[in-house]
């Protein structure tokens, strides 16, 4: 399986009236996406499926996505994927969507960071910028309850910056090996 992990666009602030659920995407949020997507497009294979948070903001980036990337433009609204999500059932809930080879999931930080760590098998955290992509290859066991080995890192992609093909040069100094 390919999953390809990104993190939602820039938002707007927080601010009193509104709870942070409520929060959407900037204009420079949108663009950040679209150019990132379309990127993620040149690098490879389509996404088939995408999970997203229930959040507004990452709604919006996974319906930028579904529309630019996603070959069957199917998206999902994963409650695993909230801000304060379970690790380790966010992981389980991607390994059954096994069957749609690619996935994308949108999220929020620090959990999507902790995601990438863990499938990477590093002790360090990672961090993932605003509307940042980091594709993975996953080896999952026949049953598609586990992996059967730590996730191969194909390359990541911030926006503005070119894609970057190294885990060691992706993570610099924000942990990953």
């Amino acid at each position: 399986m390919i999953l390809y992990v990104l993190r939602h666009g820039e938002a707007v602030e927080r601010t009193d009236g509104a709870g942070d659920e409520w929060r959407y995407l900037t204009e420079q949020g949108r663009a950040d996406v679209r150019k990132v997507v379309e990127r993620v497009t040149k690098c490879g294979h389509k996404p088939r499926l995408i999970l997203s948070s229930p959040l507004v903001r990452a709604v919006q980036t996974a319906e930028i996505a579904a529309q630019l990337a996603c070959r069957k433009n199917k998206t999902i609204i994963a409650e695993q994927l909230q801000p304060d999500g379970d690790l380790e059932v966010l992981t389980r809930h991607i390994l059954q969507q096994k069957d749609a080879k690619r996935v994308m999931v949108v999220g929020h930080e620090p959990l999507l960071g902790s995601l990438v760590a863990t499938l990477l098998d590093s002790p360090n955290p990672v961090a993932l910028k605003k509307g940042g992509c980091v594709a993975l290859e996953l080896d999952i066991d026949k049953g598609g309850a586990k992996l059967k080995k730590a996730a191969t890192f194909l390359w990541s992609i911030a926006p503005g910056k070119k894609v970057v093909k190294s885990c060691k040069k992706a993570f610099a100094g924000k942990g990953a090996k």
